[in-house]
């Protein structure tokens, strides 16, 4: 026994000096094995170290320095191989930071395509990496969107991220996945300006990070603290692609990128991330310039068999709407009765099933108003009536059926249209005939088709409408909007939110203020807005300021303010048409003119899901036009 001991140790000792002191023809003959092979660029190795072709050779997207062995790493493929896999055979002095450890997913593609002698390699430990895969634990993998948001500029578009699943292909039970690790890609800003966030995140002037934390914060944050639905869609990956992915993520994680809001965003790095684990999959050359979190999702789907499934994750919004519709008007009363007092009494007449109906839809719409402050412990008054309101729910002893929620397959964002969206046609108007073209960068407005996209909101970003006279062919641009949103909220019995509507660019005015002059404006407006069926209505008031030289504005300079009620409504007729009319009136205080207004009338038909024929009338108080454009989604 003491002999096979001692031989083993030897055996050990001879192992572990081979691997301190490697053979450097044997690492030699490696790197001539990848030269054969032209490993340098091959795909795999490229997505592994995000190295793009420019016209000036490639460069990796990688901004951190770290993430490189080679000086020349970020712009030389064949250098960084050479560097790493000599790297794989360093001695150990400082485990954690070893080559292996630091870049497992290197190892796993280097190994498996050079057939790297494992018993050649030294052994570091990598206890930082194991501890990293242990609390993964991850067997499949899931992409998670997380739907508009309007009240964040930076959430407008939607958000992607991963959930690193330990459970295989079916979830292990309810609530199971909460515990799973969420792996974000995110912008770490060094300021809370608006406007200085907006135009760093527009120049690439924050730091881009992947970060892990629990499922369940994500959920918390997404679905309860901001009332956004979450779409689950779980991938087809193989047990080697899947450890890939998490080792590439744990090399990603040691590194940054350049942040930029409009390409290098949360999505891009996400699909890139997938695309380096998976090669056989083609996502980032499916999506555009501008990268648009619901696009990324459309990408998955170009690789038939990819998306096993798909999941539909409420908010506590979408829970507390499903609670209250059960309610009859009565119930519903006392709802908002138990909120303002969770002492109130109830009816003696009504069942302890019914009571405790109302008591969930009280408990929800406190979470519903209250979650962000309540996680934070930021509204004693609010956790104080949610307690209560708990309390009395337990002494009833009676079990709630499961709260099923019809998945709203419609909304599900791979089934919308293209975010970029371009026009052609033509104009007849009292001022003569015109071409148009029509451009938009993104995203979707209120006469969209509504399918895959909030059912009462628009978002555009870079609309451009460039128009071409028909006597002589002089161009001219009509709008230039940097960005238009409507957010409309159905104003009601639990939801007493305001909806509001903002634009910012430049318009043709048709006035005598400066007619037919682009002027630059901001206008922005609040009221209220009811969905009734399928006839969405709202009024409110704006407020705007249009200024150029040569507008006719107050005490004569250039730039007027004006402020009036405006007003709009949607008629959806199903797949068939919506029909959209907006409503401007403004006062112009000391300016000439001292009113002005705009009408405008829409119908657009869904010519399937890329195309769209729109029919417009527009009317101001020197101009009557009207047009007819043909709409692609792209």
């Amino acid at each position: 026994m003491r002999r096979t001991l001692a031989a083993l140790a030897l055996a050990l000792a001879a192992a572990g000096a081979r691997a301190e002191a490697p053979d450097p023809g044997y690492v030699d003959e490696l790197l001539v094995r990848a030269r054969i092979q032209g490993l340098a660029e091959d795909p795999a190795w490229l997505r592994l170290g995000r190295w793009r072709r420019k016209a000036t050779g490639w460069v990796s997207e990688v901004d951190g320095l770290r993430f490189f062995r080679s000086f020349r790493g970020k712009t030389d493929p064949l250098a960084e191989l050479a560097s790493t896999v000599r790297g794989f055979f360093e001695p150990v002095r400082d485990p954690d930071e070893h080559v292996q450890c630091r870049f497992p997913a290197r190892l796993q593609f280097l190994s498996e395509r050079l057939g790297i002698d494992p018993a050649r390699l030294p052994h570091p430990g990598c206890s930082k990496l194991e501890l990293f895969r242990r609390q993964t634990a991850a067997r499949s993998v899931t992409l998670v969107f997380s739907s508009y948001y309007l009240n964040n500029p930076v959430s407008s578009f939607g958000h992607t991220f991963l959930r690193l699943d330990k459970a295989e292909g079916a979830r292990a039970g309810k609530g199971a996945e909460l515990l799973d690790a969420g792996i974000d890609y995110a912008a770490h800003p060094d300021t809370r300006n608006p406007i200085v966030y907006a135009l760093k995140g527009l120049l690439g002037a924050f730091p881009g990070q992947f970060s892990r934390m629990a499922y369940y914060y994500k959920v918390r944050t997404y679905n309860d603290a901001e009332s956004r639905d979450l779409w689950e869609y779980d991938l087809a990956m193989t047990p080697d692609e899947v450890r890939m992915l998490v080792s590439h993520l744990w090399e990603l994680g040691q590194t940054y990128f350049d942040y930029w809001y409009l390409d290098e965003n949360c999505s891009y790095h996400i699909l890139g991330a997938i695309e380096a684990a998976v090669p056989r999959v083609t996502l980032l050359e499916h999506v555009g310039a501008v990268v648009i979190p619901a696009d990324t999702v459309k990408a998955l789907f170009e690789n038939p068999g990819f998306v096993k499934a798909v999941h539909y994750r409420p908010s506590i919004r979408a829970q507390f709407q499903a609670r209250a519709a059960g309610l009859d008007g009565r119930e519903q009363e006392l709802v908002e009765r138990l909120y303002d007092d969770p002492e109130t009494r109830f009816p003696d007449d009504l069942a302890p099933e019914r009571r405790a109906a109302v008591l969930d839809a009280a408990v929800d719409l406190v979470d519903l108003r209250h979650f962000r402050d309540l996680a934070v412990n930021l509204a004693p008054d609010a956790a104080a009536t949610r307690h209560r309101l708990l309390l009395r729910r337990a002494e009833l002893r009676v079990q709630s059926p499961e709260l099923r929620i019809p998945v709203p397959e419609e909304r599900r964002p791979d089934v919308g249209h293209g975010s970029l969206r371009v026009g052609a046609g033509g104009v007849g108007s009292t001022r003569g005939g015109y071409a148009e073209v029509d451009f938009r960068v993104a995203l979707h407005d209120l006469g969209d088709p509504p399918d895959g996209y909030p059912l009462v909101a628009g978002v555009e970003f870079l609309q451009t409408r460039l128009r071409f006279r028909l006597e002589d062919g002089k161009p001219f641009v009509d709008e230039l909007w940097a960005l238009r949103i409507t957010s409309l909220n159905d104003f009601g019995r639990f939801d007493l939110r305001p909806s509001w509507r903002l634009r910012a660019g430049a318009v043709a005015l048709h006035d005598r203020g400066c007619d037919g002059c682009l002027v630059p404006e901001v206008q922005g407006g609040t009221g209220f807005a009811k969905v009734l069926g399928p006839l969405d209505v709202y009024a409110g008031a704006d407020v705007g300021i249009d200024a150029r030289e040569g507008l006719s504005g107050i005490d004569g300079r250039g730039i007027r303010v004006g402020v009036g009620p405006g007003g709009l409504a949607r008629l959806r007729l199903g797949s068939f048409a919506i029909l959209l009319a907006d409503a401007r009136w403004q006062w112009l205080p000391g300016a000439s003119p001292g009113e002005t207004f705009e009408l405008r009338g829409t119908l657009r038909i869904p010519l399937g899901r890329r195309l769209a024929l729109a029919l417009e009338a527009r009317r101001a108080p020197a101009l009557d036009e009207g047009s007819v454009v043909l709409h692609a989604f792209y």
